[in-house]
Parts: structure tokens; sequence; C-alpha cells
């Protein structure tokens, strides 16, 4: 019995799929198969129940699977343990980002993270925030970065929160001034970002709260987008203030409070699953990117 045939057997139990299994670990759906074979040969026992679309937990899988799980635990918490005593900082994380994070922030963090850990390659995938959930509960990654999710399966780690502003460019009669009613943002051509998202619904329900018609002339789940057409006077437009850095200090565009709309903003976290062990190079890079966080936030 060894580490693959249990990793195997592990992923199949998860995904249900002998195909999907072998995605995940990057390997052939016949390599699976074939550890899946070998380590039933071992047990004296079939495993999976197998059909055309799904593999299922025999009853002998279910016995089997919690001391599956232990036995990978504790590889894993050998070869951290090894890794801290001896300072062994290599290997590699994959990670899934909201887009946001991935355009914006992510950049400078992984830059400084790869000066301290030249040895540590990462592999980033990008999405919407059900995009990186997925990918956590369907063990294709370890660890998600993405506004706040609420799954029974998923803890989190708070990162910051972030607050979605009035922006407008320079000409515009907003420009100079420090506040504006949303009366008068709902006279103006309004860009928003990401429709039917909760930032969206948030905006949306404000407007409506107060019995006014907004003048949305372009939605779109594109912040650079929504930023070009605001320089391009189409209109002003609501964002996260994260995405706004560059174009603030360039003086391209000025944020403008809305004095009659309560705050708005939205938690970003780390998340991961509950059985998720948070430690050796996931450590290291959990800690790395709350820290550069708490950095640029001051």
């Amino acid at each position: 019995m060894n580490l693959n045939q249990l990793e195997a057997f592990l992923y199949v139990s998860f995904t249900g799929s002998f195909s999907k299994a072998g995605e995940i670990l990057f390997i052939s759906q016949p390599t699976v198969s074939a550890r899946i074979k070998s380590l039933e040969q071992i047990l004296g026992c079939s495993l999976f129940n197998r059909n055309d679309k799904y593999a299922t937990l025999t009853k002998e899988g279910e016995i089997f699977l919690p001391y599956a799980k232990t036995m990978l635990e504790q590889m894993d918490e050998g070869i951290h343990s090894i890794q801290n005593r001896n300072l062994i900082t290599e290997g590699e994380i994959s990670i899934s980002s909201v887009l946001i994070m991935a355009d914006f922030i992510l950049p400078k963090i992984i830059s400084e993270f790869y000066k301290v850990f030249p040895k540590i390659k990462l592999t980033v995938h990008t999405g919407h925030t059900h995009n990186v959930l997925n990918m956590v509960l369907n063990y294709e990654v370890p660890l998600g970065i993405t506004r706040s999710v609420n799954h029974p399966k998923i803890d989190s780690i708070h990162l910051f929160d972030d607050e979605l502003v009035l922006v407008t460019y320079p000409s515009h009669p907003f420009y100079h001034k420090q506040h504006v009613s949303l009366q008068d943002v709902a006279n103006e051509p309004l860009i928003l970002f990401n429709r039917g998202s909760i930032d969206w619904t948030l905006i949306n329900k404000a407007f409506h709260n107060l019995k006014i018609e907004s003048n949305i002339v372009l939605e779109t789940d594109n912040i650079k987008l929504v930023k070009q057409m605001i320089m391009k006077k189409m209109g002003i437009g609501i964002l996260p203030r994260l995405s706004l850095e560059e174009e603030l200090r360039a003086d391209n565009l000025r944020i403008v409070n809305i004095s009659d709309l309560p705050q708005l903003s939205r938690p970003y976290q780390i998340i991961f699953l509950k059985d998720t062990k948070i430690e050796g190079l996931l450590k290291f890079f959990v800690d790395f990117v709350s820290t550069q966080i708490k950095q640029m936030m001051k």
C-alpha cells in the first residue's frame, strides 16, 4: 500500500469520478483505475460500486475511508514537521482567486513572496466567487481568495474590507465636490460593475429604498472596462476602492462621497475546507499574504 494508491482512493471518493480524480491528480483515468485495483487487491475487497456516470463507495470503502484520510494526514504531518525543522521552503502551492484580487492585489504579493520563497512554485487560477468556491469544494485547490462566502464545509481567514465608491472623471461637474446625493447620482449616466453580484444588489437596493430611478447606461463584470469608459466620459461609476489606486494617483479618476448612501463594503477572505490543515507551505503562504495585506492597507 502506497501514497499514490491512497490519494487515488480519496479523490475518487470525494469526486465520485475516476476521470475527475485523474484531472485533479494530473494522471490518466486508466492510471487511477490501476491504482484503485491494486489497492483493492491488497485489501481483498471492492472499494467502489462503478457505473457509467458515478463511482460510489461500497460498505468496505466507507469503512476504509477514515483510515485512508488519517494515513495521508499523518504522512503530511511528517513531511511538514521535517520541512519546518530544516526550514525547507520549496514545493508547489495551487490557489484560486477572484479576478479583482488577481488583477489589483496579488501581483504585488506574489512578487514579494517569490523574493522570500524563490523555490516555491505558485499556480493561480482565477474566476468569479462561485468558481473559486467550487474549486475549493472539489479539492482542486486547497485555498481560495474571494469575497465572503458562507458554506457549511468552508472555513475562512479574514483579510480586509473593501468599500464601493463613486468615481468620476476630471471634467465632470462632480469632480471638485466633496459630497453629492444619491438623487444627484441618479441624474447622471451610471456605469455599474457586475450585475447580479451582491455589490450590484446593494447599490440597486439603495436606489430602490429611496424610490429613485437610476440612469444605468452600462453594466459589465470587467472592472478595467468600467474604468476605461468612465475616463472616456461615458458616465460615472461605482467601483471597489482597491481597483483604483493607479488612476487615483495619476488624477485620472476621483472618488466622491455619496452623502445619503451608507458605506458599502465587502470583506475579502482566504477560504479552505474545514478538514484542510493550514500548515507547512500553506501556512507560509497564508501568513505571508495576511502580513502583506496588512502593510498595504495601512
